[in-house]
């Protein structure tokens, strides 16, 4: 199955562009959130939802305004500290940590004996931390709700505190929990105070972690509230999804392949008209994004085999280009007009209005590559580099990071993904799933 060319965020300062080369990244992204809405595909572990919520509970006390002694940090992100430190010290099994985000940072402050901080952390915790990768699913939940707990978010901490024997943790009942929530307080407080974690390999309350926030097993009726939230309403687009995921059906298809395209198909048999009106958009925006991806790929694959200035007659006579040079202009109107009723016709236009044009191959060439430039120096901050470089007569060379030795496996498949990864995870972790 081939993979989109998508990675962490290109550095600001970088003039080079990794990232979505042909500007197609935007509307599929669009497109699955309206699929799968509160979901994005770097999330794989659906505890961390949980944890976001016992978060909330322990740091609710402290005041909105409150950071560590390093003037960044906030409490919630001193209690991620703890726990993603406590995970990687308790858990034996790397498999249990799996999709734990900032976890070698722990590891490597473990090793060193210096304690975790925002110096030694991820670099942009808000983002590619557990708070900032599932803060979204949990406002969505309505887990949190403005950092504070949701009354959803309250429903599952009290779920969780039952199932996890611990009375007392958070609300005013008094039990074996009310002694973890000091202890946790206590370390966040001290971890604000110092700006870094203050409590060192001996303490005791590493283990809690591990015990009650590892990312499996989850609960029984913690699982069970977790997926029905995220189910929401019966005829909801995610809701839909998720339940024929986990039907018989459903799992067959997704273990045979892990391809996101049968699976859609799988999903049109119990979707409603307007789901299946979504999953046409996106099966037509596919077509096109692959008669793009396979003529751009097979471009640099050629430029790397010619080692030096290809001629522009030599690439328009690539299959693949071929292809994309009859294709794109044939199926244009039927992808713009699938994708007017979810409000990306526009941006679908503006971007690849020049590339709807009919004409020789060796034109549409012209206007693909140009087409590739343009998406480049329009990235931000201050534009990105092409792939290759022009010549005046119309010849390319590709640049020596971007060199294409081998051609990609073409399966035909979808270009991008469409969350259907990160939701079986979900439901594997969840209990939903053998």
């Amino acid at each position: 199955m081939l993979l989109p060319r998508l990675s962490e965020a290109d550095p600001l300062a970088s003039s080079e562009g990794s990232i979505d080369p042909l500007g197609m990244y935007a509307i599929a992204d669009a497109l699955a959130t309206r699929l799968v809405p509160g979901v994005r595909e770097r999330m794989q572990r659906a505890r961390f939802v949980t944890a976001i919520a016992v978060s909330a509970a322990v740091c609710g006390d402290f005041g909105e305004d409150v950071l560590a002694a390093d003037g960044l940090s906030e409490p919630w992100q001193v209690f991620e500290w703890y726990l993603v430190e406590g995970l990687v010290r308790t858990c034996d099994d790397r498999e249990a940590i799996r999709g734990v985000p900032g976890s070698d940072k722990a590891n490597s402050a473990i090793r060193n004996r210096v304690p975790l901080s925002a110096a030694r952390y991820l670099k942009t915790p808000s983002v590619y931390g557990y708070h900032g990768v599932y803060r979204l699913l949990a406002e969505n939940l309505g887990i949190v709700v403005d950092g504070r707990l949701g009354e959803a978010g309250c429903e599952l901490l009290m779920t969780w505190m039952r199932e996890q024997r611990l009375r007392g943790f958070w609300g005013s009942a008094d039990g074996p929990g009310r002694w973890w929530h000091e202890r946790l307080f206590s370390a966040v407080e001290d971890g604000l105070a110092k700006g870094a974690v203050d409590r060192g390999g001996g303490w005791q309350v590493w283990e809690f972690f591990r015990h009650h926030l590892a990312p499996a097993p989850v609960g029984r009726e913690e699982g069970r509230f977790l997926f029905q939230r995220m189910v929401g309403s019966p005829n909801s687009f995610r809701g839909q999804v998720l339940r024929v995921l986990v039907s018989d059906e459903g799992q067959r298809v997704w273990r045979e392949r892990e391809d996101e395209q049968a699976f859609h198909q799988a999903l049109r048999a119990a979707a409603t008209p307007h789901l299946v009106e979504l999953l046409d958009a996106i099966d037509a925006y596919e077509r096109f994004c692959r008669l793009l991806d396979d003529a751009f790929n097979d471009c640099l694959v050629e430029m790397t085999r010619h080692g030096e200035k290809t001629p522009l007659a030599r690439l328009s006579r690539l299959d693949s280009v071929c292809r994309a040079a009859e294709g794109v202009p044939e199926v244009f109107p039927e992808v713009a007009d699938r994708l007017t009723a979810f409000g990306e016709n526009g941006r679908f236009h503006e971007t690849f209005a020049s590339l709807a044009e009919g004409g020789s191959t060796a034109d549409w060439l012209d206007r693909f590559l140009e087409h590739h430039r343009r998406i480049q120096l329009d990235k931000p901050p201050n534009g990105k580099n092409p792939w290759f470089e022009r010549y005046d007569d119309g010849s390319a060379i590709v640049r020596p990071d971007y060199r294409r030795p081998e051609e990609p496996e073409e399966d035909g498949g979808y270009v991008h993904f469409y969350r259907t990864q990160p939701l079986w995870s979900f439901v594997t972790d969840l209990g939903q799933v053998d």
